[in-house]
């Protein structure tokens, strides 16, 4: 009777072993996952707030009409690089850094500032602390998981040249526009390099389940919209 037990409860464990072997393999690794979630949900509590913030301070409804101008747009780019200069010098490691959304692979998720691996991508995509900030005319870095951790990049390779990438900071909302990508080795830093443009660079490891490379997607500015004032237009994607 023992020996039957412990066999039953030997097939159970091996059971529940390879269902959570094919959750990870097929999905992502549920166990990670819902600790993603709950710190999702705390960076979202406090990037809400720093929208608040600077919702508080943001220009008065006849200067949003002025903004409208030819000649105003030129201003409002000024604005842009003053806000985020301003917002640049304010971040501290693991703040809420902004949202971001990708359609082709249904992603909204909170991005951190930083990419240590647990103190900031288990808590979401990271802001590479080496590359700018939108707005700057410089290479946006952003790193995220693909097995573990939410997984918020795990299909990072289907996205497509012509594809929109968004991302909503405190002091704008940025549309990008995806152009090309690449797999390079995991310790080519080239792509975090600037273009001369204002660029936003996905990262994710590639292979699945393997750091040896890592998968890149690489999208330009082509739309601001400042909190509180009108969008306006900045390229089209080459």
């Amino acid at each position: 009777m023992k020996t039957r037990r412990i066999a039953k409860i030997l097939i159970v464990g091996g059971l529940l072993v390879l269902a959570y072997a094919a959750a990870v393999l097929f999905w992502r690794d549920p166990a990670t996952d819902l600790y993603n979630r709950y710190q999702q949900n705390r960076l979202e509590s406090a990037l809400e707030a720093e929208f608040a913030s600077w919702d508080a301070t943001r220009r008065t409804g006849e200067e949003e009409e002025r903004s409208r101008s030819a000649a105003a747009r030129t201003a409002a780019r000024a604005d842009t690089a003053r806000d985020a200069r301003r917002f640049l010098a304010s971040l501290e490691p693991g703040q809420a850094f902004g949202r971001i959304e990708i359609h082709r692979i249904d992603l909204e998720a909170v991005v951190v500032h930083g990419t240590r691996w647990k103190a900031d991508l288990s808590h979401g995509p990271g802001h590479y602390e080496r590359t700018a900030v939108p707005g700057l005319g410089k290479t946006v870095g952003i790193a995220g998981h693909r097995t573990t951790f939410g997984a918020p990049f795990r299909h990072i390779d289907d996205i497509r040249a012509g594809d929109k990438i968004t991302l909503e900071l405190p002091y704008a909302t940025f549309r990008y526009r995806v152009f090309e990508h690449e797999i390079v080795d995991s310790d080519d830093w080239s792509v975090i390099g600037n273009r001369g443009f204002d660029t936003i660079m996905l990262s994710a490891c590639h292979p699945l389940y393997s750091a040896d490379q890592r998968w890149i997607v690489y999208g330009r500015l082509v739309e601001v919209h400042p909190r509180g004032a009108a969008a306006y237009l900045v390229a089209q994607a080459p």
